[in-house]
């Protein structure tokens, strides 16, 4: 998220603060709203993200191209984009989207940034990680060049393209074994990031040490004994992890965490997990994206029939994750058959959502 004393988000009622947030209501409106076109450039403009490992990429691209919107403000945009606080990357990934999508504008503006912009290393990576060979593999010379004329010498991860090109050019082969750089690319964000999210704590051996550190919310050790009892606790241990929402509530400007303790209360269930609903509910309007589709996995478990509503709209948000959980889940009608289909041949989402949506469909022709 861009830093700025002066910058909040927008409630979410509004169509920009649902866009903020990457919330399926926020695309679906935008398709009747006149005003949509700047409300999705400024979302592009600045990261709405809470933390890089939120998505906004495929749902800022898909809008993009849905209402047919230029492109030369994005292009514009990655140009001149810092990466000092992650608004690079965010711009990237709508622009490797779009490529995907086949705006042939796109693949050629990225192809000349990589040839000519400051950050070109991440988006080499990004998009040899998602786009077809043939688009990006002659620029092997171009990527020699530049890493001969950085003036210092460059260690560069094994991941593509540079492992393959490494060999078929000496430089680069150098370069990949002197060991891995700095991650570049959302693959290698996503496999550095902690499992335990934002937070790390000394660690806990037992069950029986966990509940007794997380009787004491001032223990070194509170938020690894929650993650335990979320994980291996029983019924007995949700007051626990209920008390610890409300210990997450008091950490200033953090929104971690909170899935890890819906997936456990959710596990766990009871009265507890119960008494948690309300929060769960309202935490689907987090801007941290990331964790949106634990909250829809815990109200699936906890309260079942009171779900259609979020399910019809995560087949529009922003994380794969609660598109998949929505593709397999929502009850269908000939509406959102059209929007599964929709997914199942939309070449900008995740192998596993479109697999999901085809498996989906054709079990319902079987019926």
């Amino acid at each position: 998220m861009s830093l700025d004393d002066d910058w909040h988000y927008l409630p979410t009622r509004t169509r920009a603060g649902a866009l903020q947030r990457g919330l399926g209501r926020g695309a679906v409106r935008a398709r009747q709203d006149p005003a949509a076109p700047e409300l999705v450039y400024a979302c592009i403009r600045r990261d709405h993200r809470w933390l890089p490992l939120d998505d906004r990429g495929v749902y800022l691209a898909r809008l993009v191209r849905d209402l047919e919107l230029p492109i030369g403000p994005i292009v514009a945009r990655l140009f001149t984009a810092d990466d000092e606080t992650g608004e690079f990357t965010h711009v990237l990934r709508v622009a490797e989207a779009l490529g995907r999508a086949g705006s042939d504008g796109m693949v050629e503006s990225l192809r000349r940034y990589i040839q000519i912009g400051p950050y070109w290393r991440e988006a080499l990576g990004t998009v040899a990680a998602a786009w077809p060979a043939n688009w990006w593999d002659d620029l092997l010379p171009v990527a020699a060049d530049r890493l001969a004329s950085a003036g210092r010498p460059l260690h560069l991860p094994a991941a593509a393209p540079w492992g393959d090109w490494a060999a078929r050019d000496e430089r680069i082969h150098a370069a990949v074994a002197h060991g891995p750089g700095p991650l570049t690319g959302l693959g290698e964000l996503l496999s550095a990031a902690d499992e335990t999210g934002c937070l790390v704590e000394p660690s806990v051996d037992s069950l029986k040490t966990a509940r007794h550190a997380a009787a004491d919310p001032s223990s070194a050790r509170y938020w690894s004994a929650l993650c335990v009892l979320a994980d291996r606790g029983d019924e007995s241990d949700g007051p626990a992890l209920l008390a610890g929402l409300d210990w997450l509530d008091r950490r200033d400007d953090d929104l971690c965490g909170y899935d890890r303790l819906a997936d456990g209360l959710a596990r766990v269930g009871g009265d507890a997990a119960r008494q948690a609903l309300p929060r769960i509910r309202s935490l689907w309007f987090s801007p941290h994206s990331y964790e949106r589709a634990a909250y829809l996995r815990a109200r699936l478990e906890l309260e079942p029939d009171a779900c259609a509503g979020a399910l019809t709209e995560g087949l529009w948000d922003c994380e794969a994750g609660v598109r998949l959980i929505a593709v397999r889940r929502v009850p269908l009608d000939e509406k959102l058959e059209r929007r599964l289909a929709y997914l199942r041949d939309d070449p900008i989402e995740t192998p596993e959502v479109r697999a999901a949506a085809a498996e989906r469909l054709l079990l319902e022709s079987m019926v």
